[in-house]
């Protein structure tokens, strides 16, 4: 037992260490804004996710809703890791499942789509970039699920995500078992976040919303809601040089660097524009 625990440790440390150790890791992947020209050839829809999720995540099926598992660290005491995370799954995969039946009412497609109609950008078909519209479900470490309408655009070698993180944070049990006043909540909630994003990329393209040369630290538990390994806290994993596009009393718009393929506790939504509520925050320093 000292061995496994030993191991826990170490892994527990080495995690901590490449978390804080910002410099020592490989420059993250870029996000970028869309040319003003680049947008003029349109955006259709596309009813499918993104080819490449955070590692771990799990798609509900028949929906647009992808889970975002937080991790244990019961798994890592298990000698073989295999088998561990074959278990992990397993379960990921039955919680996305219980949640098809409620869940999978609500379209993120549809009231993107209602949204992106009125846009001057928006094509039915023949876009020269495609919108992928979902929504991420993270499982946070307070026992609360927090959500996130995300619109990923992708065309001429480009590739753009824009999030908007939703003011309601979800407590497991409502969660699970969602009564029709929940599920209405959270559909209003989407719809206000389909219309955010698709302001929020119309300025964008128009160079209205572009770099000020202001970076921020930043982080919340809507980004990194888990426990990397099941043992280092979340509060641990912040960006470092957010672009800090905008800056009201109430809220902010952040690009951010990342690696969309990495674990959710690991960053993997930092990628991308997102809007953040100041009271989603628990980390805001401008740089």
């Amino acid at each position: 037992m000292h061995t496994l625990f030993s191991r826990v440790a170490a892994l527990a440390t080495g995690a901590s260490l490449l978390l804080l150790a910002g410099c020592a890791l490989p420059p993250l992947p870029k996000s970028t804004p869309i040319s003003k020209l680049a947008a003029q050839q349109g955006v259709s829809l596309q009813r499918t996710l993104p080819e490449v999720l955070p590692d771990k995540s799990t798609p509900i099926p028949h929906s647009q809703f992808v889970l975002i598992p937080g991790e244990s660290a019961a798994g890592m005491l298990m000698p073989i890791p295999f088998v561990s995370g074959a278990i992990g799954a397993a379960i990921d995969r039955s919680t996305a499942e219980s949640f098809e039946s409620s869940y999978g009412q609500i379209s993120p497609y549809n009231i993107a789509l209602a949204e992106m109609r009125g846009s001057p950008f928006f094509m039915e078909t023949g876009g020269g970039f495609q919108l992928q519209p979902f929504a991420f479900i993270t499982e946070c470490v307070d026992d609360k699920y927090r959500i996130a309408m995300v619109f990923q655009v992708q065309g001429s070698g480009w590739t753009g995500r824009y999030m908007y993180h939703l003011p309601t944070a979800y407590n497991v049990a409502e969660f699970k078992s969602p009564s029709p006043q929940l599920l209405a909540a959270l559909r209003a909630e989407l719809v206000t976040g389909a219309k955010v994003l698709r302001q929020t990329m119309e300025r964008i393209a128009r160079g209205e919303l572009e770099s000020r040369g202001v970076t921020a630290e930043l982080g919340s538990l809507h980004l990194v809601g888990g426990k990397a390994a099941g043992l280092v806290s979340p509060t641990l994993l912040v960006s470092k040089d957010a672009d800090l596009l905008e800056e009201t009393a109430s809220h902010v718009v952040v690009r951010m660097s990342g690696d969309v393929s990495k674990a959710g506790t690991l960053g993997g939504l930092f990628f991308g524009v997102h809007y953040l509520q100041k009271s989603q925050l628990h980390t805001f320093r401008r740089l």
